[in-house]
């Protein structure tokens, strides 16, 4: 394959293992709204979170362990492994239950299952989430190897499949779940990320000469630790994923528990809505943040800072139909910036891309953490707080704004 195709290829697995990890991330509030519309309820809404924070911090987690695999020279039978995982997963999820008539569109006298919470804790939370894991590294750690000029816009280009995931999955999951019911929604979606997960693995070639002397690495590069700078830029991002994605979690029951006037426009969209911003923050930001010096970590702490001044405003916004779309695009394309600059800002900060790896292992691992403390922490607050989504609000604002900064809550 040509060496002018081969980095674009790269980009192109790299889509496609984003579109099905992160993407499947972004997607969630769709189930989580779905497992709490139940009388009496699957679970609180905490509970419920967990589900979806499980499956980031497994995806962060277990990720964050093979990025020594990676820099070994097993990233195609990694991201094989977790096609086949994931598939297992969203298929085991689609047999949850004892079966009621839950479609109340139809009365065809088909039955659809009433998720049982552990059964679904397991498998959509525990199976699918250890799959996305061996994903994460094969879809972030290659691409930047393969540039060193417009690093961060070909990572950014390859991110967009989280974005692009999480606009499809909701509007796919939701129509199914109308038309066919949850159990069939999720054996179709199981088939297409059993289908563009294979094509991205199949896709993976890593640079050879990055692979050689395998025993001198480490399943974590914690020597990265001792150096300020990306001690200081795991802290920061550690903030992120505390709060960055409860919106993401949240929005749809937002707006089915406040009767937010939406103006015949279905609350599922919201979601959508807020990764198409996701689409274009996933693009623009590191393209221009190749241009300026130190682009991706001063592009990423603008975001970050731009995320924290938002978040002030999502639940005080009671009625206004503009202003709520206008929030979920503008939030979209930070976010999305913050999130997408992650691997470019690493690289800039690695002397030596043959540990790049297992430099991104030790910050998803500081992460994982992150991701499993607050949607929980926020579902909590939504339970007891007098003004829930005021509270919620107000401790998302906090851990935002404090991205990229370093210093504690």
């Amino acid at each position: 394959m040509s060496s002018k195709i081969l980095p674009w290829v790269q980009v192109v697995a790299g889509f496609f293992l984003m579109f099905n990890s992160w993407g499947l991330i972004n997607a969630f509030g769709v189930f989580q709204e779905y497992y709490t519309s139940f009388s009496p309820p699957l679970s609180t809404p905490s509970s419920i979170s967990w589900i979806g924070s499980l499956q980031t911090f497994l995806l962060l987690i277990f990720g964050s362990a093979t990025g020594s695999f990676v820099d070994r020279g097993h990233a195609r039978f990694l991201a094989l492994t977790g096609c086949g995982l994931l598939t297992l997963g969203l298929l085991f999820t689609s047999f949850s239950g004892e079966f009621t008539n839950y479609n109340s569109k139809s009365n065809k006298g088909s039955a659809d299952a009433r998720p049982v919470y552990y059964q679904v804790l397991l498998s959509h939370g525990v199976l699918s989430g250890l799959g996305m894991g061996l994903l994460l590294v094969p879809s972030t750690a290659i691409v930047p190897t393969y540039f060193s000029h417009n690093r961060a816009f070909a990572v950014g280009l390859a991110n967009t499949g989280a974005s692009i995931g999480g606009l499809t999955y909701p509007i796919l999951a939701r129509r199914l779940i109308a038309d066919v019911g949850f159990s069939w929604a999720l054996r179709a979606t199981a088939l297409v990320v059993l289908v563009t997960t294979a094509i991205g693995a199949l896709l993976i070639v890593q640079r050879s000469e990055l692979t050689k002397n395998p025993s001198k690495r480490t399943l974590y590069e914690l020597q990265c630790l001792r150096e300020p700078a990306y001690a200081l830029f795991i802290a920061g991002v550690f903030f992120a994923f505390a709060g960055l994605y409860i919106p993401y979690f949240y929005i749809s029951t937002w707006v089915r528990d406040t009767h937010f006037p939406m103006h015949g426009l279905n609350h599922y969209y919201l979601l959508s809505i807020l990764n198409a911003g996701g689409l274009v923050g996933r693009i623009v930001p590191p393209f221009i943040a190749d241009k300026v010096v130190s682009g991706p970590i001063l592009m990423q702490a603008l975001t970050a800072i731009l995320c924290g001044a938002l978040a002030a405003g999502w639940t005080y916004i009671r009625t206004s139909f503009a202003g709520i779309m206008v929030w979920l695009v503008a939030y979209g394309l930070v976010s999305g910036s913050v999130i997408s600059l992650i691997p470019a800002s690493a690289a800039a900060l690695t002397p030596d891309m043959k540990r790049l790896g297992g430099r991104i292992g030790v910050l998803f691992a500081a992460n994982a953490v992150a991701s499993l403390i607050g949607n929980p922490v926020a579902g909590a607050i939504l339970k007891n707080t007098t003004s829930a989504w005021k509270g919620l609000a107000g401790y998302y604002e906090t851990a935002a704004a404090k991205v990229g900064t370093g210093r504690p809550l």
